[in-house]
């Protein structure tokens, strides 16, 4: 049975074109580009895998991270970044103690997938 993925990311044109790829490749996705929906989705969905985006209005990725994990321990998260901001993001405690995966933008589309079907084959 495939994942459930959330992705949130301000801009719109990452958020929609992600999901048709993603959802392109069987998974059941959700996607937002406002972090306030996010995190009303992940109050009311399980997920099994979060893309977030670092820096976005209102919430931030890590944010989301830290509730994606509360209400799933689980859960596989992606936290994508602007070089600018890897530094910044490499050191917040709270995204190498919850285990997040950092990519860099622009991102390999195929990458990101690889590593989710890897998920997809081994969580239960």
């Amino acid at each position: 049975m495939h994942k459930k993925i959330l992705i949130v990311d301000d801009d719109t044109g990452v958020s929609n074109s992600l999901a048709m790829l993603i959802r392109e490749e069987g998974y059941l996705v959700d996607n937002t580009s406002d972090s306030g929906e996010g995190a009303l989705l992940i109050k009311k969905n399980r997920y099994d895998v979060g893309i977030f985006d670092y820096k976005m209005k209102g919430l931030n990725g890590i944010d989301l991270l830290k509730m994606i994990k509360n209400k799933n321990p689980r859960c596989v998260v992606f936290i994508i970044s602007g070089m600018l901001d890897i530094d910044t993001l490499n050191a917040e405690e709270d995204v190498v103690s919850l285990g997040a995966n950092i990519i860099n933008k622009p991102f390999d589309v195929e990458a990101l997938f690889k590593k989710i079907r890897i998920i997809n084959s081994t969580q239960v």
